[in-house]
């Protein structure tokens, strides 16, 4: 892939017709709902978008993307390093009917104009590649918390009922 920068968007007309290739890198400024599930800034997308027509006249978007970005970690809440890869196969449509219309090996991406916004595509594959739960490699985090594991959290835990206050509180009423 190459480190050049992905343009803000593809001119739908000329793009299938020229079966133009996009690779570079994006910035993760140009993609706020992403970024708003990571726990900093840091981090890097970079992506291969093929662009051809089938015999059928579709007009598809193929290829991959590769990001290494910061989560939080659901155990310790502290940054997790994550690398998200995904295959992108699209069909872009003008709208809800045209995406009923296509085979169900490809996913739609409704454009309703020639201006196709090429970091909100990156940014919606992106989220639906991320996991919904990340956490450090068992151990990594639970020793920074102390947290008692295995057979040791059961010898932990009092041998005394949570009502037994309850109970005594009940006894000292009675005998008043």
């Amino acid at each position: 892939m190459s480190d050049s920068s992905i343009p803000a968007y593809a001119d739908t007309r000329k793009i299938f017709l020229q079966e133009a290739n996009i690779s570079g890198n994006l910035d993760l400024d140009r993609l706020p709902r992403f970024r708003k599930t990571l726990a900093n800034d840091q981090g890097s997308v970079s992506l291969e978008l093929k662009f051809t027509l089938s015999d059928a006249k579709e007009r598809l978007i193929s290829g991959s993307l590769r990001a290494k970005v910061n989560v939080f970690c659901q155990r310790c809440l502290k940054p997790l390093a994550i690398a998200l890869a995904d295959d992108i196969k699209l069909a872009l449509v003008r709208d809800e009917e045209a995406a009923q219309r296509l085979d169900a090996e490809l996913d739609p991406w409704i454009c309703e104009d020639h201006k196709l916004d090429l970091a909100e595509l990156v940014e919606e594959q992106l989220i639906l590649c991320t996991p919904i739960v990340s956490y450090h490699e068992s151990g990594d985090c639970i020793s920074q918390k102390d947290y008692v594991a295995g057979e040791d959290a059961t010898e932990s835990v009092t041998s005394e009922s949570p009502f037994a206050v309850l109970r005594s509180l009940k006894d000292s009423d009675a005998s008043n």
